[in-house]
Formats: C-alpha cells, sequence, structure tokens
C-alpha cells in the first residue's frame, strides 16, 4: 500500500501538461515495473477513465482498486491529486496576499501580454503545416475565424464546413 501511495504521489507531482500527458507514466508504473496490471487491463482502465466525467488521471483509483480494493482505491486517488491541489492552494493564497501589491498588477497585465505572444506563436506553428497539406484550409481557416468573430453561431459554421467538405469531394 505504501509503494502503491507513493508511486502515485510521484505521479501527481510529475503531472505536468495534464494527465494525458501523464498517461506513459502510469503505464510504465501499473504495467511494466510493477506488473499490478496487464497492457489490456490498462487500456481498460484508460477507456474507464476517459467515459468519465473529470481527468483522466482518476486511472489512479482503478489502478489502485486492482493493487488493494477500495483502500488500495482511495490511497491512490488521494496520492495522485495531492500535490497539485496542494500547489493550487499554495498559489492561491500567495495570489490573494499579493494581489493589492501594484508590481504584482503589472507583472499580471506582462504575463497576460505573454501569454498572447506565446499563444500566437503557437497558432503559426500550428497553421503553417497546412500550407503544405492544402493552402485552402489556412484560408478555409481564417473564413471561419472572421466569421466566428462577426457573431455568426458555430453550429452554422459547422454546418457549413461539413457542406463545403463534402461539396469539394465532388469537384
Amino acid at each position: 500500500m505504501f509503494e502503491l501511495f507513493g508511486r502515485f504521489l510521484v505521479v501527481g507531482a510529475l503531472a505536468f501538461g495534464g494527465g494525458q500527458a501523464a498517461l506513459p507514466l502510469v503505464e510504465r508504473l501499473a504495467v511494466a515495473d510493477t506488473g499490478w496490471l496487464t497492457p489490456a487491463q490498462f487500456a481498460a482502465g484508460i477507456g474507464l477513465s476517459y467515459a468519465t466525467p473529470g481527468p483522466v488521471l482518476i486511472l489512479a483509483a482503478f489502478i489502485g482498486y486492482h493493487v488493494a480494493a477500495i483502500p488500495g482505491a482511495l490511497a491512490a486517488t488521494v496520492a495522485v491529486f495531492a500535490v497539485p491541489v496542494t500547489v493550487a492552494g499554495a498559489a492561491a493564497q500567495l495570489v490573494g496576499k499579493l494581489e493589492g501589491a501594484r508590481w504584482f498588477q503589472a507583472f499580471g497585465q506582462f504575463a497576460a501580454a505573454g501569454a498572447v505572444g506565446l499563444l500566437g506563436v503557437t497558432l503559426l506553428a500550428l497553421a503553417l503545416p497546412l500550407t503544405d497539406v492544402h493552402p485552402t484550409l489556412l484560408l478555409g481557416s481564417a473564413v471561419v475565424f472572421v466569421a466566428e468573430r462577426k457573431g455568426m453561431h458555430p453550429i452554422l459554421l459547422i454546418i457549413g464546413a461539413a457542406l463545403l467538405g463534402a461539396g469539394s469531394s465532388f469537384l
């Protein structure tokens, strides 16, 4: 039980990028290193975790249950979420203490600008390969973006894109 708790505590501490990013680590832990699950059982656990509302790392409860029944499920679940919840709570307290500080407000404005810049670079990195696949995809993406910004309902955009896609197959 201690090994189960300790291993999932490490997973929770290293799960940067969300649960999907941690799945290879969890697979190594549960299948390769410990043999707690077979590859088929692990795949079933992933399927169940995607079927449930909430984070994919609820897979910890599935693995914990296979290892030590309900106490194992509880231990693995508490362990995998302990570090992120603790860090988030500490960060919220720190922000609460600093939110009135002028330098912190200025930092927030510049951090927001930096985040927007990074999103722009990411968008560009994702858009450029479209020109290699088919240049009109980039144009279509721009048209959809402008139409959405002008207030066109997303359902209409989806229907329009589906019709254009179906129509382009006839050309």
